[in-house]
């Protein structure tokens, strides 16, 4: 029996017991959703104490185990699920019992609430882990692809010298584009930063133009090996700061074009001695700027030896094997490239295949006039330097760089130029009222081209210069990249002996021929849209054929300097927009009655040109729109009254918006006329008084004469053949017989402080072919003058000479040398001192005083034969430029002065 009833237990129980659950889950669901969440409680509360020690590992910058991991998102699924199993049960408890679900769905509800259950028992006892969290494991190093780089073996050295130095956190590298930023990034991470052992980890990131916050961290991240899931932008800057300053890293950021904002990134800035260090590399140097670089590494374009060096490697060794005649063209066209790197790699290449003079001298032609059409520059040089044209702000910006590309090859263009230009065309407007105002609102649009290395310092601070492939991409833009290459028709600089023919000119916009060798244009062109024709630079122009601008109704700058003709055409009344009429430097005598119909002109540039004598009455006056009227060292007979026969002065005060104005003055009274016209005295930078025979005494700075002249910056006095004295005397800067409340002067409608210097703004006095004139010195000084040239004055003989009134008490700064005479400073920012002709000139300090110079630099001595020693305080000088027959000659106190001068001396032939 007992047999039977195991039989039967085995058989029936199992039965038994899927009856009963069978029967409890249909009748007690709700006592399976307790259970349910009772065990979910205590599951959630044993992963809340996994996740707090997972935090706590993370802070510490180690990273929770995979194990770990897959647990919390295990429980995270089964969380969901057991929240969906009670909301639907709380749902069915609202129903109303006619809706009440039936058996079938009350099992099934019962039944999943079971099965989480034990899954939850299960996950709750393999929660018990030993270690949440394991040291993070990064990649320490990536080799980079590199190329071999050329000429830049000075440029690591310093660069790893910042890296092991510790005053420096973040370096910056900036430069053009193809100048090889990238390549030094990756040769220095290749072979300077992986036998680094002191360094953690390098990470390298290529950011681009369209950078990403996010890309960025995960870049980081990944080789960090932090995983991101679930984490928002803030927290994984904070997991990243944290990791990161437990570490040596080393961060290469490449082809930057925006500033990065290390703080939200989570990058913490190397601070004072870390090995750590940020190196950005840019375009841009701005954005080295605005990122608190510390240093700063300008990556220049190859000089000569290096980039010959890697244009023939790139051609070929066939180069070596060529003639003469193709090495010599090699060498132009490589030359041709400005040292940059990738247009010398690009066109060395494209030159491969090349083996005949006359494709090599073709290759020179495309690369003067279309460098867009020679093989791979289109899309490896220009497309690249492009990216940097297109991220300028503005299109004012944009119209700069490309006028810029009017000039010649390798030319130093003066800002004050290409200014001048820029407002003449429209694209600098006048918000300003001053036009120093206006000229520095263009010089601050150069210097954004010079920071987005796009235009490069010239000869000196007032010019820049642009590179040959900046330039090929500018004017490749201008041709609407190559299909409209006669829209901007540039030749200038490429030896033209005639203008192309008129019909090249009917679809250009702008034209450059200038620096050419072009003898006459005679054909009469048609040119409806064209803006701007420069001619300047060719010496041998002397005729332009009447009506040759009759057909240029658009045409706002004209440029005809440095050319030799001698009158303008008829016709030129046409010019009905133009702005803008350069004439500096021609042969003219007479400017036409037609030049007063231009009406909308506002810069008319008469510069040294002797030869004007006739100016129509009523030319000038017409001139309603003029702003800037520049004639020094040109006409001068200005008719003041009854005084002198040329245009009445009146003319030049009717221009109510004359800003700045170059003048000659002829006479006393147009001198006088000229100083109490408020308006033309504020507005005169450069003023020459020559032949002025009834000039005896002018006085510098101080007297009435100048009080007017707020902005004047040069002052010439030429063959003013009775001029005794030019009185230095700034012992005054006001006239006492004017009396202001609150000891205030008033001047040009405005109440200026009575201590502000007359004649603020002074850079330059020339004194030239003055026969009688002597430097009288009655106290003060002419405080910012910076440069003194005087020439050919026969009567001179000291610089300085002292009244004889004055010679007792006159002390100037108190400082008296012991013993032997006054110590005076009449120039005491004095940078330039010039003596030329001065054939009985004996002294620079007299016997009762000893001059000081102290910012003088340079002192040229030429044609001074009674000048034997020299005598002067000069701290600053680091010049004397003279003969070598005169140096020989001089005469000194002893050989310590002597030893003390050598260094100084530098000979002019």
């Amino acid at each position: 029996m007992e047999f039977v009833a195991s039989i039967m237990d085995t058989v029936f129980r199992p039965l038994k017991d899927y009856f009963a659950r069978t029967f409890g889950y249909v009748m007690s669901c709700g006592d399976y959703i307790d259970a349910l969440g009772h065990e979910m409680d205590e599951l959630k509360s044993k992963r809340d104490d996994v996740k707090r020690m997972v935090d706590t590992a993370e802070r510490q910058g180690m990273e929770a185990t995979s194990q770990v991991k897959w647990w919390l998102e295990c429980v995270a699924k089964l969380e969901d699920a057991a929240a969906r199993v009670d909301a639907e049960y709380q749902a069915r408890l609202q129903l109303p019992p006619d809706q009440a679900a039936g058996v079938k769905a009350t099992y099934l509800l019962s039944q999943k609430a079971d099965e989480m259950r034990t899954e939850a028992t299960g996950l709750k006892e393999k929660g018990a882990f030993h270690k949440v969290a394991d040291e993070l494991v990064q990649v320490r190093f990536e080799e980079m692809p590199s190329v071999p780089v050329v000429g830049m073996d000075a440029l690591l050295q310093e660069l790893h010298a910042c890296v092991r130095g510790g005053d420096v956190g973040v370096v910056g590298i900036y430069g053009m584009a193809g100048v090889g930023k990238t390549a030094l990034l990756n040769k220095f991470n290749n072979e300077f930063l992986i036998s680094s052992h002191d360094i953690n980890v390098v990470i390298y990131i290529e950011v681009g133009k369209e950078f990403n916050l996010d890309d960025i961290q995960k870049i980081i991240g990944d080789r960090l090996g932090v995983s991101w899931e679930n984490r928002t932008p803030k927290e994984r800057a904070g997991v990243l700061y944290r990791v990161l300053t437990k570490m040596n890293f080393v961060l290469l950021l490449d082809d930057l074009w925006e500033p990065l904002n290390f703080r939200m990134l989570g990058i913490p800035v190397p601070k004072p001695n870390s090995k750590s260090k940020i190196i950005v590399a840019t375009r841009i140097e701005d954005v080295c700027d605005r990122m608190d670089v510390r240093r700063k590494l300008k990556i220049e374009c190859l000089p000569w030896e290096p980039a010959w060096e890697l244009f023939r490697e790139k051609v070929g060794e066939h180069l070596m094997r060529a003639s003469t005649e193709i090495r010599h063209h090699a060498q132009e066209l490589a030359m041709k490239c400005g040292g940059l790197p990738l247009a010398l790699i690009t066109v060395g290449r494209a030159m491969a295949s090349k083996h005949t003079a006359k494709e090599w001298k073709h290759a020179i032609t495309v690369l003067k006039i279309a460098p867009w059409q020679l093989l791979g520059m289109e899309v490896d040089v220009l497309m690249p330097l492009k990216n940097s044209y297109d991220n300028l702000p503005t299109d004012k910006l944009r119209l700069c760089l490309l006028y810029c590309a009017l000039f010649p090859e390798d030319f130093s263009i003066s800002k004050d130029w290409i200014i001048g230009y820029c407002i003449g065309e429209g694209f600098i407007d006048d918000l300003y009222t001053e036009m120093d105002e206006i000229y520095n609102k263009g010089h601050d649009l150069l210097g954004d081209l010079k920071i987005a290395s796009l235009l490069d310092r010239g000869k000196d601070e007032e010019h820049i210069s642009m590179h040959p492939m900046v330039r090929a991409m500018a004017l490749w833009i201008a041709s609407e990249f190559g299909t409209k290459e006669t829209k901007w028709l540039v030749r200038a600089g490429v030896g033209l002996k005639e203008a192309p023919g008129v019909e090249k000119w009917s679809d250009a916009e702008r034209i450059g021929f200038m620096r050419n060798n072009i003898l006459e244009l005679y054909e009469r062109p048609n040119c409806p849209l064209l803006k701007t024709l420069m001619l300047q630079g060719n010496p041998a122009l002397d005729k332009i054929c009447d009506g040759f601008f009759q057909f240029m109704p658009s045409l706002r700058v004209l440029d005809l300097s440095h050319t030799s003709i001698s009158e303008l055409p008829s016709g030129i009344s046409a010019l009905v927009e133009l702005q803008y009429l350069d004439l500096y430097n021609t042969n003219i005598k007479s400017l036409p009655r037609e030049l007063g119909s231009l009406v909308t002109l506002r810069f008319l540039l008469l510069s040294n040109m002797p030869a004007l004598e006739m100016i129509p009455g009523g030319v000038i006056d017409s001139l309603k729109m003029l702003q800037v009227l520049y004639m020094d060292l040109s006409y001068g007979d200005w008719k003041v009254g009854e005084s002198g026969n040329g245009v009445d002065f009146q003319e030049l005060e009717s221009l109510r918006r004359l800003k700045a104005i170059d003048i000659t003055i002829q006479s006393v009274d147009a001198l006088e006329k000229l100083s109490r016209s408020i308006r033309l005295a504020g507005s005169t930078r450069n003023l020459l008084v020559k032949t002025c025979a009834s000039l005896k005494k002018i006085e510098l700075p101080s007297s009435n004469l100048w009080k007017n002249m707020t902005n004047l910056k040069r002052v010439w006095i030429a063959s003013c053949s009775n001029l005794e004295e030019l009185v230095i005397d700034g012992s005054k800067e006001t006239d006492p017989s004017i009396v202001l409340p609150n000891d205030f002067l008033q001047r040009r409608g405005e109440l200026v402080d009575k201590n502000q210097p007359i004649l603020p703004n002074l850079q330059g006095v020339i004194l030239q072919s003055l026969l009688k004139v002597k430097i009288v010195y009655k106290g003060g000084c002419v405080q910012n003058l910076s440069s003194l040239f005087i020439w050919y004055c026969h009567g001179l003989e000291e610089l300085i000479t002292l009244v004889d009134e004055e010679q007792e008490t006159a002390t100037n700064e108190g400082e008296q040398a012991p013993g032997i005479c006054k110590v005076i400073t009449p120039f005491p920012n004095l940078k330039e001192l010039y003596l030329h002709g001065l054939a009985k000139f004996r002294t620079l300090s007299g016997g009762t005083c000893m001059l000081r110079f102290p910012s003088l630099e340079s002192l040229k001595i030429v044609e001074c034969p009674s000048l034997k020693k020299l005598k002067l305080t000069a701290g600053e000088l680091n010049e004397v430029q003279c003969t070598r027959v005169w140096w020989d000659e001089l005469e000194w106190d002893d050989e310590e002065v002597k030893a003390s001068y050598e260094p100084l001396f530098r000979p002019i032939h």
